[in-house]
Parts: C-alpha cells; sequence; structure tokens
C-alpha cells in the first residue's frame, strides 16, 4: 500500500535537526507531485541539510534545467512516467554533467533495486526508510564533494604546469630546474645565456659546469645549505661561464619548485630589457584590442579558465556570452575593411554599455565578441544578451555618409562545474552561435548539450565530407594577392590563399572548413593541395616568360612533419623549379610552439633555395629573439598593428620598433592590411620595404596585379 505524504512525514524524527544554511544544496526532485517532493524537501531539512527544490514536468523542462543550473543531487521516482528515469540518466550523460541520481521507490522491491542500478543510478532508497535516505543522501553528496575537489585540485596541477611552460618558453629572462644539482629543464633564453644552441644540450648537465672556477667553491657551499632549507628564496651574485669558456655577471634566484611531482629548484637569471619603452607597450598590447578597446582573445582565456577554476570548486559558476554580426561577408563587401572596422567598435560600445566596464569583454576574433559574466543567474545573462541585440538591431552606424544597420546572433554557454576547459566552453558557446546564424540570425540561444552537440556533430561531418570531396575533385580554388615593394622592386609576388567552391559554386573562404581540417588532420593535404598547385601555376607563368615568387602558407601541423621536407625538395626536382620562386609562411605562434621543427623546416627551406617568412610577426613577447633561431628571407608585421595605423600613436610606435630592429638585421619587412593611402605612407616613411591589402588589390583567382606600373607611382614619395 503506497504511503501518502502525511504519513511519510509522521515517521521522520520528531527532534529536528539544526540546518546547515551556509551551503543549499540544489536538489532535483522527480515525484508525481509538488507535494509529495516538498515532503522530500522538509525530510533533508529536517536531518539538518538545506535544500533548494528544484523540479521538471517534462524532459524539455529537464534539459533547460540541467543548462541552466547547477544541481548537486537528483532524485528520480522509479517509476515516473514524464520524465521517466531513464530520460533523467541519459540527459545528465548528454549534458556531461557529474550529479548523483538516487532512484526512489515505496517500499524496498529486489527486481526494482537491481534495475536502478542497472540503468546507472548511485543508488536505491525508499520512502519508508527515511534514515537510509538521509544516510545514503549525506554519502552521496560527501562523495560530491570529494570528487569536485579532486577535479578542481586536478585542474590547478593543469594549469599550474601550462602557465610554467608559458613562462619558460616566453619569458626574458633566463630559467632552469636542477635536481640534484643537474639540469632537468631550460628554456631558450637559459640555453643562450651559457651559450648553447640547443636546450637539449643542457638535459642532465650538472649546474657546477655553468660556474667559473673561481666562484665553484662558494656556489658548492650554497647549494649544499640551500638544501637544508623548505621552500626558501635566496638569491646569488657568481660569474657564470659560457660554453667558450667566456665569464659573465649573474646574479641567480633561486625556489623551490616541482616537475612531475619531483621536487628541484627553479633558479632564474633576470635579464633587463634596452627598450622600456617598447617593454611597456607590448605589456599593454598583451591583453588589449587597439580597435575596439576591448580585451584581446589571450586575456579572455586566461580569465575564463580562472572562471571554470572557481567554478569546479563550487565556489561561483559564469556564464560566457558568444557574439557574431550576421552576414559578415556582406557588410565587407558594402562598406569594406575600413567601414567594417567602424562597425566593430561600434558593437564594441554597446557590448561595453550593456555589461559595464567592470565585465570582462574581448574581440574574440576577427569579427566576433565574448564577454565573461560571473553569477549563477543565467535567465538575467539571456536578457542581457537579447539586450545587446536588441541595441545592435535598433544601431546606426555613419560609414563615410552612409547609414548602415545590421544584426547580430549570439550563443551562450553556462561555466559549471563540469566544465572541462576553456575550449569546450567557447565551443559550445560558438555552436550555439552559429546554430542562430543558420536559423535566420538576429537571435539568442543558450547551449543545449542534446540537440547541439548532434548539430556540431552533424556540423563536423558535413565539412570533413566537403573538404575531403574537394580534395578529390579539385574544388579547392587559389586566390593571390599581390605584395608590392615601396622601393621600385618591379618583381612579382603574390601570397597564396585558398577557397573552396561548393556544390552551388558559392566561394566559401577559410574560415568555413578550416577549423574541421584542423581537427581532423586534413590540413596536411590541404597544405600540400596548396604547394603543388602554387607550383604548377608558377610553371605556367614561366613558360609565359613571366617569373612570380610565391607566398604559401603551412600550418602547424606540417611545421611538426618530418616528412614534408622530402616532399618539397622531390616535387621542386620533379617540376625542375628553382626553389627562389617560392617562400613558405608560418605563423609566430606556430614557430613559438614547434620552435624545433621550426629551426629544422626553415634551415632544410634554405638548403633548396626557398625563401622563409615568419607572419604576424610582433604579437609575441619575443619577437626577436625567434630570429636568433629562424634564418628568415621575410618578416611580415602583424595585421593588428597595420589597423587604424594613420590614427593610432600606439601601433605607428609599435611598427617604427619593429622595422628599425628588422632593417638592423638587415631582414626585410612586409606589413600587410594596408586600407588607405595614410597607412601607405606612414609606412614608407617608417621604411617598410614591402605592403600587402586591400588598398592594393582585394584577393583574385588571377595574378593580374600591374607591380611596373605600381612601382612608378610609389617612386613618387
Amino acid at each position: 500500500m503506497r504511503a501518502n505524504a502525511r504519513e511519510i512525514y509522521l515517521c521522520l524524527n520528531h527532534k529536528e535537526k539544526k540546518v546547515d544554511n551556509s551551503h543549499s544544496l540544489e536538489v532535483l526532485i522527480i515525484e508525481d507531485s509538488m507535494n509529495d517532493a516538498e515532503v522530500l524537501q522538509n525530510q533533508l531539512r529536517n536531518a539538518g541539510t538545506a535544500v533548494r527544490l528544484h523540479t521538471a514536468e517534462d524532459e524539455d523542462e529537464l534539459i533547460t534545467l540541467l543548462a541552466k543550473q547547477t544541481l548537486d543531487l537528483a532524485i528520480c521516482l522509479i517509476n515516473s512516467v514524464e520524465p521517466t528515469l531513464t530520460q533523467l540518466i541519459e540527459s545528465i550523460d548528454l549534458a556531461q554533467k557529474d550529479i548523483p541520481i538516487l532512484a526512489l521507490d515505496e517500499e524496498f522491491d529486489i527486481e526494482q533495486h537491481a534495475n536502478a542500478l542497472q540503468q546507472g543510478v548511485r543508488d536505491y532508497v525508499t520512502k519508508k526508510n527515511p534514515e537510509h535516505f538521509n544516510a545514503i543522501v549525506k554519502r552521496e553528496i560527501t562523495d560530491l564533494e570529494n570528487r569536485r575537489k579532486l577535479y578542481l585540485a586536478e585542474i590547478n596541477v593543469q594549469e599550474l604546469e601550462k602557465r610554467c611552460h608559458i613562462l619558460l618558453d616566453s619569458s626574458r629572462d633566463a630559467i632552469a630546474y636542477i635536481h640534484e644539482g643537474m639540469h632537468i629543464y631550460a628554456n631558450q633564453v637559459y640555453a643562450e645565456q651559457f651559450g648553447f644552441d640547443d636546450v637539449d644540450a643542457l638535459d642532465g648537465m650538472p649546474i657546477m659546469d655553468m660556474i667559473a672556477p673561481v666562484d665553484q667553491g662558494e656556489f658548492k657551499k650554497f647549494l649544499k645549505n640551500y638544501d637544508k632549507t623548505e621552500n626558501a628564496n635566496a638569491d646569488l651574485e657568481v660569474k657564470g661561464m659560457r660554453a667558450d669558456q667566456k665569464t659573465f655577471d649573474a646574479v641567480m634566484e633561486f625556489s623551490a619548485a616541482s616537475i612531475d611531482d619531483e621536487p628541484c629548484t627553479q633558479i632564474i637569471i633576470r635579464i633587463q630589457s634596452n627598450n622600456k619603452e617598447l617593454e611597456q607597450k607590448l605589456k599593454y598590447l598583451s591583453k588589449q584590442d587597439i580597435l575596439t578597446g576591448l580585451y584581446n582573445r589571450h586575456y579572455f582565456i586566461e580569465e575564463l579558465e580562472d572562471a571554470i577554476s572557481n567554478a569546479v570548486s563550487g565556489t561561483l559558476c559564469s556564464t560566457v556570452i558568444y557574439l557574431e554580426p550576421d552576414n559578415i561577408k556582406e557588410i565587407k563587401a558594402k562598406v569594406g575593411i575600413h567601414g567594417t572596422d567602424l562597425i566593430l567598435s561600434d558593437i564594441a560600445q554597446i557590448i561595453t554599455e550593456h555589461t559595464g566596464e567592470t565585465i570582462v569583454s574581448a574581440r574574440f576574433g576577427d569579427y566576433s565578441f565574448t564577454t565573461l559574466i560571473p553569477g549563477n543567474d543565467v535567465t538575467a545573462v539571456e536578457d542581457t544578451a537579447e539586450e545587446i541585440r536588441f541595441a545592435i538591431e535598433g544601431h546606426i552606424s555613419e560609414i563615410d555618409g552612409h547609414s548602415v544597420t545590421y544584426t547580430v546572433s549570439i550563443g551562450i554557454s553556462v561555466v559549471c562545474e563540469s566544465a572541462n576547459d576553456s575550449h569546450d566552453i567557447l565551443t559550445k558557446a560558438d555552436l550555439a552561435c552559429e546554430m542562430m546564424h543558420k536559423a535566420g540570425g538576429n537571435r539568442v540561444h543558450l547551449h543545449n548539450p542534446v540537440t547541439d552537440l548532434q548539430a556540431n556533430k552533424d556540423r563536423d561531418e558535413y565539412w570533413h565530407h566537403m573538404i575531403v570531396d574537394s580534395l578529390e575533385n579539385n574544388n579547392f580554388m587559389l586566390f593571390y594577392q599581390p605584395i608590392a615593394a615601396l622601393q621600385g622592386d618591379t618583381d612579382e609576388r603574390y601570397e597564396v590563399l585558398i577557397r573552396m567552391r561548393d556544390s552551388e559554386d558559392k566561394i566559401l573562404l577559410p574560415a568555413d572548413f578550416m577549423p574541421v581540417a584542423e581537427e581532423t588532420g586534413l590540413i596536411q593535404k590541404i597544405d600540400r593541395w596548396v604547394i603543388l598547385n602554387a607550383i604548377r601555376n608558377i610553371i605556367e607563368r614561366r613558360q609565359s616568360g613571366i617569373e612570380t615568387t610565391l607566398f604559401v602558407k603551412i600550418s602547424g601541423k606540417s611545421i611538426t612533419d618530418e616528412t614534408i621536407l622530402p616532399w618539397i625538395s622531390q616535387v621542386l626536382q620533379k617540376s625542375r623549379l628553382p626553389g627562389n620562386n617560392l617562400v613558405f609562411q608560418i605563423t609566430e605562434l606556430d614557430a613559438v610552439k614547434h620552435l624545433k621543427f621550426a629551426k629544422v623546416l626553415a634551415a632544410g627551406l634554405t638548403q633548396l633555395n626557398c625563401g622563409f617568412c615568419i607572419e604576424n610577426f610582433g604579437n609575441g613577447m619575443n619577437s626577436f629573439q625567434l630570429l636568433k633561431h629562424l634564418d628568415v628571407t621575410f618578416l611580415k608585421i602583424d595585421g593588428g598593428f597595420i589597423h587604424n595605423l594613420s590614427s593610432s600613436a600606439e601601433n605607428q610606435s609599435m611598427v617604427k620598433s619593429i622595422v628599425d630592429m628588422a632593417i638592423s638585421l638587415e631582414k626585410p619587412v612586409i606589413a600587410e592590411f594596408v586600407e588607405d593611402a595614410g597607412s601607405l605612407t606612414l609606412l614608407w616613411q617608417t621604411g617598410v620595404q614591402f605592403i600587402q591589402g586591400h588598398f592594393l588589390q582585394q584577393p583574385d583567382a588571377n595574378m593580374n596585379y600591374d607591380f611596373i606600373g605600381e612601382a612608378e607611382e610609389e617612386n613618387l614619395f
């Protein structure tokens, strides 16, 4: 016989325990009625547990709740009709959340008990045994808290290791780690400080070998005393000794550390910058987007990772807003890049007006924005996103005397205790935004783990098929953008840009298909397709009496592909094409990330007489440090510095600093994204040798730029 709510309540201990209200449990209860759910809530309160009750009338309401709310426990009547126990288990699994589930029955049934456990619930409880019920809840909450603490600890360790490696790779200071007097890790700056080209040469080398003989006795005594202390920080002035036996004065800073859970000692040798002004500007630019005044992508990701740590620890959840203009290609075609920049600035201002300056908002990509809002109120964030969307829809941007209106699509994802990493959160928000684009745009959508994940899978499968089909059926196309000299050089140079043609002959940009190509590894096949077709086009032009040099991009995956150099060599030999008709181009980020492979690639290309170019140059903290390791033919300044060059004193100063240093190293400089005559004049005055951008010509399927006529015009400067 079924016990009613009154009977269950009378079975409880009449002596109520003191309720701990410092942290209320967020509990989902799926019962026959709200009255029955409240009885269970009271039962837990009487046992000393503060509970905030949540319910779901059907599966859709359940999915929405899981998307918006962080839950600590789910209790479901075992024979619930809507939503069912199976639906609850599957929905929590699809939402990728760690929520313990308890199956609730009227009274104990051994078959129901077994079936529930087989479905994946944490335990089986009955209304007839409230003491057992309370004990199981307490156990599950304790286990959940321990799992969260463990997950947070793992996240913190990963974050610490990541930041340690970033520090080593990008620091201007010489940093090394030693264990029992031996080097176990060092950054490139440290190796160079002691006269070594390769950090691997230091692996296992005694630190004593790096100290001048005159100071070895004092250094040995210092290490012996230092090892007796715990977590001590200490400085020591010594004479360091380079590989060529030359000495230098060094101040070594010692501190306790660990690598791979093994205790060790960190040594830092401070290297002071000779250009304080440039260092300050780089520090500013390291987190600021010059065009919009918002934060940049790198800084936003750092803040998001901190928010994930807070969410995992149960301290505070957050929400990410991801915003993109609808029909950005049409906007660019209508108002040009300069006009598009004005629109982006207007959008950034509207975002700031509706979120406040204390909220972290960033220009995340060329045409995307992100905002990180702390707090658990997802509904309030949806309202804010809707306000932003509505404000942008009603905004009019004045561009060169024309009034322009536009709309945006917005995706939202929640940073909760089950968050994996920043990439996972941003992918969900991006996917939610893309779904709104496909639905017609001018919409706001909260990521739904059920429908959106399937949409994401469908999208990836679609683009994977498109890429494979394009490779097999030659549906990729090469576009070309001229790179013109400012010093009277009339040689033909073009950068090669890839496009895809779909079944309706629509031309698709790399942003549409390259992310999937990167994820699936097809990017390497695309790289080789581009190289082969670039070589064929060069040969055709040579046969017509036209000498042309093409700049070809290489992805990070191809940089680490040890077969790429032999393959390029073989292709050049078969085509009987001189290597100097090709310049291979990699990003500064890829060069830093894969420095060892990049060194091999650069050296091999030099042997093949091919050129080697670093693009996005100047965007890192140690850009010129790269040039000690890579023999480059050209440096291409990061386009972010060329945007608004005429009106930005900061960008002008940065460009001049980069060009001055490049000239001293005899490295020709290319400025890309040149859009106006004012920028062209400033670049010529600064000493830039080559320019590229829409001011010269937009990317085109034909190589038809008049280099001779352009050179005559540029000589007028």
